[in-house]
């Protein structure tokens, strides 16, 4: 049996149905503002250094701060708590245009780093994907100017 038989690229977008947006950044805080939640009967994979382009804005369509950093981490269906995998600055994608981010000549700025040495996080069903910001701006989610895109793997289980 071929374990990659039935895989397909998936793209972590904010208009993705399975993206919600946990409530609006507030200005000089860390706090949550999205999450990703895998559907049931689906298994996710997110690669070490997959490709990831960001335009974030806030309640007025103006981008964030250059000093401002995006968190992601994870959290298991069923156990409280968050794991953590990524502490990104944001100068990185504030410096490149959406189409700079998706040229292979500067994508390799905007990856997907983990903190820790994992070649791939998984996530099971209704396991989440939570996104992060710190930020002098109050980051809007809900705003059409903020742009999140994310490559994962996905498998029907």
């Amino acid at each position: 049996m071929n374990p990659t038989v039935g895989i397909r690229k998936e793209v972590i977008t904010k208009s993705n149905k399975n993206f919600s947006v946990i409530g609006p950044g507030i200005a000089n805080r860390k706090v949550a503002v999205a999450k990703y939640t895998v559907p049931a009967n689906t298994a996710l994979a997110i690669q070490n250094g997959a490709q990831l382009i960001m335009k974030l804005a806030d309640g007025s369509g103006n981008e964030i701060s250059r000093d401002s950093y995006v968190y992601f981490y994870v959290k298991r269906s069923g156990f409280d708590g968050e794991e953590f995998v990524s502490k990104l600055p944001y100068s990185a994608f504030f410096d490149l245009t959406v189409a700079e981010q998706r040229n292979a000549e500067f994508n390799s700025e905007t990856q997907l780093i983990f903190a820790i040495p994992k070649k791939a996080i998984a996530l099971g069903p209704e396991d989440e994907l939570q996104i992060w910001v710190e930020s002098a701006d109050a980051v809007d989610f809900t705003n059409a100017a903020t742009l999140l895109e994310l490559e994962a793997l996905a498998r029907r289980i």
